[in-house]
């Protein structure tokens, strides 16, 4: 009887794990599955007939194609900016926030504002705000005189990209100010009297004692921020579609319009993998430089 205790014991974390990896299959692997099936086939819908059998002839157009080759360049740019900006931004908030001042708590609060009101709802107002002839950031630019006939922010081709970056960067920075200043407040503060009996200096202290100290939580941050980037959407669709002449047509707004709007199910499909394949690289060049850390 006790030895089939213990083999039930040694079997319950299986166990446990048991609904998760179903769930995970079910709308996770078997979706992935799929999409790369129809990806092998010139579908128009998501049952592909044996007929429509095209092989790599989708990934061969798409890399053929010079909107291709332009969306993963948008992309690539749109993910490496936002990631940079809201993990510097995140970065100097964090550390504003973990000194004590006045009101700290309530700038704390605040902070959760961009990240915890609905998508939909603040791209809306960000859509107002860069209208050409009555937003408020126009109305700014021309009160401070920097132009006399305000900036096309989203039907310029110069502007639209950064103009959707920094709605995005708005509204996630919070999110890696949280997950930074939690890592911050995990610092032994005996090292901070070390560096200080050592005569180090703000910056000094920041390189030696913070960056290592909060780097797991930074590399994480960072990767989420990417995995993030890679399949974002919606702000992007409601802000520009996509333009104007496709200046943020990122990957998750191509495969949408080549799926509903151009009914070229095959095709999205194809992009698609192109893009898991794209994430994924960049979570095992994570997982090797995490290994190459811990080694050394």
């Amino acid at each position: 009887r006790d030895l089939i205790h213990r083999k039930q014991l040694h079997l319950l974390p299986y166990a446990l794990q048991i609904p998760i990896l179903v769930l995970i299959a079910a709308f996770v692997l078997y979706p992935m599955f799929q999409g790369i099936l129809v990806s092998l086939y010139d579908a128009r819908d998501l049952v592909p007939r044996p007929s429509e059998y095209a092989g790599l002839d989708n990934f061969v157009r798409l890399f053929q194609s010079a909107e291709t080759l332009t969306t993963i360049r948008v992309t690539l740019v749109y993910v490496f900016a936002t990631t940079l900006a809201a993990t510097l931004i995140g970065m100097a908030s964090a550390l504003a926030l973990n000194t004590s001042f006045r009101f700290r708590g309530l700038f704390r609060a605040a902070l959760t504002v961009p990240w915890g009101t609905p998508l939909v709802a603040s791209a809306l107002i960000w859509f107002w705000m860069f209208n050409p002839q009555y937003g408020v950031l126009n109305y700014a630019v021309r009160v401070l005189g920097l132009t006399p006939h305000g900036i096309a922010w989203l039907i310029s081709p110069d502007w639209a990209l950064p103009a959707v970056a920094a709605v995005d960067v708005w509204r996630t920075f919070p999110f890696g100010t949280l997950v930074l200043l939690t890592a911050l407040q995990a610092i032994d503060p005996d090292l901070y009297g070390v560096a200080a009996v050592d005569g180090a200096g703000p910056v000094t202290t920041f390189w030696n004692v913070i960056l290592p100290s909060i780097r797991p939580s930074l590399t994480i941050l960072c990767l989420l921020y990417v995995i993030w980037g890679m399949k974002r959407f919606d702000t992007i669709w409601i802000l520009t579609q996509g333009g104007p002449a496709d200046a943020t047509n990122v990957l998750s707004v191509y495969i949408y319009r080549e799926a509903f709007r151009n009914i070229r199910v095959g095709q999205a499909s194809a992009m698609a993998v192109v893009g898991v394949v794209l994430s994924l690289v960049v979570t095992l060049c994570y997982f090797l430089l995490e290994r190459r850390h811990a080694r050394s």
